[in-house]
C-alpha cells in the first residue's frame, strides 16, 4: 500500500523543464558516445589503437568525437550537483534534515551501479557518480562561491592527470610476441599482461563477448570495470567532481531562474563559441595530424576543459530555448529525463542484447557509422517506450525503486485520473 507521508514527484507543471529536457539530451549524445564502448573493444573503443576508420566511418568518429565526446557526460555532471543542491534544499525546508535521505540515495545508486556492471557492462557511471555524491553530502555545506572554486580547482586537476596520465605511453613496452588466439578468458589476459590493447588481449574480448561463455564474458567485464574504477578516481573522477561542484553552484544562483535568462545567454554564446570550435580543431588533429604520444596527451588535456567548456555553453543553449518555448522535441526529451535512471539502464539492455553471445553477437562486426546510427536507433525505442509510460505513471520504474528505498516507504506511481 502507498503511505501518504512519501512525497511523489513534482507534477510536470511544477518541475523545471529545462532540467528534464537536458538530462533527455544528454542521455542521447551518452549512448552515442557509449556504442564504441558497447560494440568494439576497449583498446579500440578508448583510442589506444591506431586510428584506422576511413569513409562513413571516418565521418562518424570525427562527428562523435568532435561533437559528442566528453561533452553530455559533462552536462550530466553539472545536472547531477543541480539535482544533489536542489533536494538538499527542499529537504531541509521540510524536514530541517538532508544527509540522511542523500546518503540513503546514493547507496542505492551504487547498488543499482554494482548490478549494472556485474550484469550488463563495464563502463556503468552509476558506482561512481553515487561515490561522487557521497563526497557531495560534505562538499554542499561548503558556501556558494568557495564550491564555484572548488570545482574550478578540480578540472585543474583533470587536466594535469589526463596530460600525465596519456604519457605513460612513453613506457609502453613494445609487442613482438605473435598471439596465440586459442587463449581465452583468464589465459588470454595474463598473456597480454592485462593490457586491453595487447594482441592478445584483443581477440579474446571479441570471442569472449561474441561467442561467450558467460564465464569469459563476465571476467571481462569485472576486469575492465576494475581498470575504470581506478582511472576514474586518479583521472576523470577529479573532472566530474569539478562539474558536480559547479552543478551546486549553478542551483544556488538559480541559473534556470526568470531573471537568470541573460546568463544562460552568456553561458551559451561564450560556451558554444569557445568549446565548439577547439574541439572540432582537436578532433582534426587526431584524424589527420598523426600526432606522437606528448601531441596526444597535450590534445587530450585540452579536450578536458574544452569538452566541459561546450557543455556548459549547450546548457545555455538549451535552458534559453526552453525559457523560450522554442525547444525541438522539448516533450520527448523531458519524458526521457524525468525517468533518466531507467532510460539509461534500458539503453545498455538495448545494446548489450545487440552485442553479446546470447543477443545478436554483433560485438566488434560494426564500424563506427553502425554504431552510429545504432545509437540513433537505441535512443529513439528508448524515447518512444519513456513517453508511453509516462503517460500511465508518475515515474519511471526503477525511479519508483529508488524513491522506495531513499523514502523508506512506497508512494504512489500511476498518474490520477482527471
Amino acid at each position: 500500500m502507498t503511505q501518504p507521508g512519501i512525497p511523489s514527484p513534482l507534477p510536470v507543471g511544477e518541475r523545471i523543464s529545462a532540467i528534464d529536457v537536458l538530462r533527455g539530451f544528454s542521455l542521447f549524445g551518452i549512448v552515442v558516445v557509449n556504442a564504441w564502448f558497447f560494440g568494439l573493444p576497449l583498446a579500440v573503443a578508448s583510442g589506444q589503437t591506431d586510428l584506422a576508420a576511413q569513409g562513413a566511418d571516418g565521418v562518424a568518429w570525427f562527428v562523435v568525437t568532435g561533437f559528442f565526446s566528453f561533452k553530455f557526460i559533462s552536462i550530466f555532471s553539472v545536472l547531477f550537483g543541480f539535482g544533489i543542491a536542489m533536494q538538499r534544499a527542499r529537504l531541509l525546508q521540510r524536514t530541517g534534515r538532508a544527509a540522511g535521505f542523500l546518503a540513503r540515495r546514493m547507496a542505492i545508486l551504487a547498488a543499482f551501479g554494482l548490478l549494472h556492471a556485474g550484469l550488463l557492462w563495464y563502463g556503468d557511471i552509476l558506482f561512481q557518480y553515487a561515490l561522487v555524491g557521497m563526497i557531495m553530502i560534505l562538499l554542499i555545506q561548503v558556501p556558494t562561491t568557495i564550491r564555484l572554486w572548488l570545482g574550478v580547482a578540480c578540472l585543474a586537476v583533470s587536466m594535469t592527470g589526463v596530460f600525465l596520465f596519456s604519457l605513460l605511453a612513453l613506457f609502453a613496452p613494445a609487442m613482438s610476441d605473435t598471439p596465440d588466439l586459442t587463449l581465452r578468458g583468464l589465459e588470454a589476459m595474463q598473456a597480454a599482461n592485462f593490457d586491453p590493447a595487447h594482441p592478445q588481449w584483443i581477440p579474446a574480448e571479441i570471442a569472449a563477448n561474441r561467442e561467450g561463455p558467460w564465464t569469459d564474458a563476465f571476467l571481462f567485464r569485472i576486469v575492465v570495470w576494475g581498470f575504470a574504477t581506478v582511472i576514474f578516481f586518479l583521472n576523470y573522477g577529479w573532472h566530474v567532481l569539478g562539474l558536480v561542484l559547479l552543478g551546486s553552484y549553478f542551483h544556488d544562483i538559480g541559473l534556470f531562474n526568470a531573471d537568470r535568462r541573460p546568463l544562460l545567454g552568456r553561458l551559451a554564446i561564450w560556451g558554444v563559441a569557445i568549446g565548439l570550435p577547439v574541439e572540432l580543431a582537436l578532433a582534426g588533429l587526431i584524424q589527420f595530424g598523426n600526432p606522437d604520444v606528448i601531441q596526444r596527451a597535450a590534445i587530450s588535456a585540452v579536450h578536458d576543459v574544452a569538452s566541459a567548456t561546450l557543455a556548459i555553453g549547450l546548457i545555455g543553449v538549451v535552458g534559453r530555448a526552453c525559457a523560450a518555448k522554442r525547444m525541438p522535441g522539448a516533450k520527448t526529451l523531458a519524458a526521457v529525463g524525468r525517468m533518466s535512471l531507467s532510460a539509461y539502464l534500458l539503453e545498455s539492455v538495448c545494446f548489450v542484447a545487440l552485442m553479446s553471445f546470447w543477443g545478436f553477437a554483433q560485438f566488434g562486426r560494426l564500424g563506427e557509422m553502425e554504431l552510429l546510427l545504432a545509437a540513433i536507433l537505441v535512443y529513439c525505442v528508448v524515447a518512444a517506450l519513456c513517453v508511453g509510460w509516462s503517460r500511465r505513471f508518475r515515474m519511471g520504474p526503477l525511479e519508483w525503486l529508488w524513491r522506495v528505498g531513499s523514502y523508506l516507504g512506497v508512494p504512489r506511481a500511476s498518474t490520477p485520473r482527471s
